[in-house]
């Protein structure tokens, strides 16, 4: 690439150089530089004006008069001169044939700058070549901001760097340059050519800083004055993000550590839900002033906070072992069962219809563990044992073949009846409201009952001697509430509904209250 763009430079010279130029011309001593901009990308051509005016405003004055800037100053350059072909021609031996010819046109570095800009910024990369030696060298900067990307990759060809002394009243400040902390005043360094934000920062005085647009080469003093901080202002303050307001203004959040000015100042502490605190400070010059302050939540705000609090406590505990009591119902008559042990040909008895005087009713204890994720969970394992307190009817359906005696033309008994629910591994969705808990599950329950002929106190001997079963399997739902009232122990009520999927034992509606801890 560099060959091929001293090569271009070249033929523009020969093309441009004027024949017939004196022998003083020719003998002259190289001592121009020329500066030639390109594009770096296609259709960027409007950056090469722009960088030719940016590479003049930054050649220091005492070298402009040496500098040979973009093709115009070229051409007027090369008015009246003619360069030296030997070399090139082949007519005589040089160590640098295009470095010769160069310097035949009083050239004594060239230096190729290339601009182009992309999604990094404006990109520079440059080549300097001396012609008497042929010493190369290169430079390539990047930069968002044009001026400085310019600035960089020239300083790598030119002394530009200004001299920057800062010294402050009282000495000992920190200095900043751009954001960039770089000493201790006093303090003396170089800055490239530009715009540049200079910070002095010193304990118990005000900040100082000023912004300065520096020129090639220039020496910059710097004296600022720093006025001492009367008094400092110490503030801490929770809840966290509330707001610290001097005067009005909001100086900080959650905490301050300032330098204020003396007198009467008014310190308000305000966040959204807590009530404000309010304090006319009288500070005293060169002292102290500190606050520490937790603001008061609101009414609402605390009840807000108490919520979340047993929300979080409630959520926390993930296992939990319940014990109920409930009030089941049988939702139809049906109740189809058979002997526990065939007697008499009575094998195929079905039990049917039953009716009570009390709709059928159940009492029963129920015992179930189960663990929670953060909404969801599962019921492990729980069983219920349910007996009936009233009589129940139920008719039976007995075989012609049957040969048992009394139970010839048997249509109906008298029982009570016992029945075990046994369910496990049924999905819970839960959602937590501070100490209260609402859950629904459901799954699958294997329920089993026995009926047990009733003595009527007559010396009553039973038909069925063990009895008459049956057995089923329930579909079930089932939604609940629980409060927690101390750490894990908690009240529960719920209400369940089951449905026979074997049309052997009636479905059921449960009301059931209960204990538990959660842990």
């Amino acid at each position: 690439m560099l060959v091929a763009s001293l090569l271009s430079v070249s033929l523009a010279l020969v093309a441009s150089a004027t024949p017939g130029a004196s022998a003083e011309a020719r003998a002259e001593a190289p001592s121009q530089t020329l500066w030639l901009v390109q594009p770096m990308y296609p259709g960027q051509d409007a950056l090469v004006q722009r960088a030719e005016t940016g590479i003049a405003g930054l050649l220091p004055e005492d070298v402009k008069p040496k500098q040979v800037l973009g093709s115009k100053a070229l051409a007027t350059h090369l008015q009246g001169r003619s360069g030296d072909l030997a070399c090139l021609a082949g007519g005589a031996r040089c160590r640098e044939p295009l470095g010769t010819y160069l310097a035949s046109l009083g050239l004594e570095r060239v230096v190729l700058v290339r601009v182009g800009q992309d999604d990094a910024g404006y990109r520079f990369r440059a080549v300097s070549v001396r012609s008497e030696s042929g010493a190369r060298a290169e430079a390539e900067t990047s930069n968002p901001s044009f001026d400085k990307a310019l600035a960089g990759v020239m300083v790598k060809f030119l002394s530009l760097n200004a001299v920057v002394e800062a010294v402050t009243e009282p000495a000992g400040a920190t200095v900043f340059i751009d954001g960039v902390k770089v000493g201790v005043t006093p303090y003396t360094t170089e800055v490239l050519p530009g715009e540049h934000a200079f910070r002095f920062e010193l304990a118990s005085h005000l900040p100082r800083e000023e912004t300065r647009v520096v020129a090639s080469r220039e020496h910059v003093k710097l004296r600022p004055a720093l006025e001492k901080v009367p008094a400092r202002l110490v503030v801490k303050v929770l809840p966290e993000g509330s707001a610290i307001l001097v005067d009005g203004t909001v100086v900080g959040k959650d905490a301050v550590d300032q330098g204020i000015q003396p007198g009467k100042r008014t310190l308000r502490l305000t966040q959204e839900g807590y009530e404000p605190h309010e304090v006319e400070a009288d500070i005293a010059p060169g002292a102290t002033y500190t606050l520490e302050q937790e603001l008061k939540p609101t009414s609402m705000q605390a009840f807000k906070l108490a919520m979340r609090r047993r929300q979080a406590a409630t959520m926390a505990r993930q296992s939990y072992l319940e014990a109920a009591y409930e009030f089941s119902s049988l939702t139809s008559d049906t109740l189809t069962a058979q002997p526990v042990k065939s007697e008499g040909g009575v094998g195929e008895v079905r039990g049917t219809g039953v009716r009570a005087p009390g709709s059928r009713r159940l009492r029963g204890l129920g015992l179930e563990y189960g663990r929670y994720g953060q909404y969801f969970g599962v019921m492990l394992v729980g069983a219920t044992w349910y007996s009936t307190g009233d009589v129940w009817t139920m008719g039976v359906n007995v075989p012609q073949a049957a040969t048992a005696p009394g139970l010839t033309g048997l249509t109906q008994v008298d029982t009570k009846v016992q029945m075990l629910s046994v369910r496990a591994l049924q999905p819970q969705l839960r959602y937590v409201l501070g100490p209260v808990s609402f859950a629904i599950q459901a799954g699958l329950d294997i329920r089993g009952a026995l009926a047990k002929e009733e003595d009527d106190g007559s010396g009553f001997s039973p038909r069925f001697k063990d009895g008459l079963y049956a057995l089923d399997l329930h579909a079930s739902g089932q939604a609940s509430a629980r409060i927690f009232v101390y750490e894990g122990l908690y009240a529960s009520v719920a209400y369940q509904r089951g449905f026979s999927l074997l049309s052997k034992i009636a479905g059921t509606s449960n009301f059931r209250g209960g204990v538990g801890y959660a842990f």
